[in-house]
């Protein structure tokens, strides 16, 4: 079948939208990049979400629905549906993971209440498992990803691709983060635990519960962009069925 070029209005990157989104990438590229602090990680999923959501204004837009549905012969919005499906799983395992994470915490936490000191140990080996395998579920993702065939430079493609491989990094990101609070990059000892056999201080037990915390607001931002990515592959489906 012939395609013939057609005037259709498309986003460019002086578009408002896309400008908006540009900075928030260009931030979260920074702070990905910086030293990994819990306030980063929660800021840096707000700001994926963010950009998501100025993405998904310029796909609902009628004028750009109509351009973008005319690629479909280089089969960008196939390829983004395929890639979207694998942000979503690697979205949700993340989800999962930090859930698990999550309830390993409140063990520690009993235990180190209780004063066992064997116990503590135990739970922060799971802890330390569990957030290994966290990271390398993200990993996989980074190795896997794909490209989009030459040539394709349309704004809002170019957004896609870029946004989708700053998240990943910003799902690697947390729980590199996550692993660093537990084990002490010098020593590679259980710091937490240490602490607890030298001194045996309620200042220890706080941070437990702290980082308790900490994973349930990340959860929670993870759960937030899950659903923004949702919104994106809605959008993509009503242009790929125009």
């Amino acid at each position: 079948m012939a395609y013939h070029t057609r005037s259709v209005s498309l986003p460019s990157r002086s578009h408002p939208f896309l400008q908006k989104a540009e900075e928030e990438l260009n931030k979260l590229r920074a702070s990905v990049g910086s030293s990994l602090t819990y306030e980063i990680m929660l800021d840096a999923l707000k700001a994926v979400g963010r950009v998501y959501e100025s993405i998904n204004e310029l796909l609902g837009m009628s004028s750009n629905q109509n351009g973008l549905s005319h690629m479909q012969h280089g089969r960008w919005i196939e390829q983004e549906l395929e890639e979207s499906v694998k942000l979503l799983d690697i979205c949700s395992t993340s989800r999962d993971n930090l859930d698990t994470i999550k309830y390993h915490i409140q063990d520690l936490e009993l235990a180190t209440r209780r004063g066992d000191l064997e116990a503590s140990k135990s739970k922060l080996r799971d802890y330390s498992l569990i957030v290994k395998k966290a990271n390398r579920d993200v990993k996989m993702q980074i190795f896997n990803k794909n490209e989009y065939p030459e040539g394709d430079s349309l704004a809002i493609v170019s957004f896609l691709l870029e946004t989708r491989a700053i998240t990943i990094s910003v799902l690697q990101s947390i729980f590199v983060y996550l692993e660093r609070q537990i084990v002490s990059q010098k020593s590679s000892k259980w710091s937490l635990v240490s602490r607890l056999v030298e001194k045996r201080t309620i200042a220890c037990k706080g941070d437990v519960a702290c980082l308790r915390v900490n994973v349930e607001e990340l959860e929670n931002g993870v759960e937030s962009l899950f659903r923004h990515l949702i919104q994106c592959r809605v959008s993509l489906l009503n242009i790929c069925s125009l």
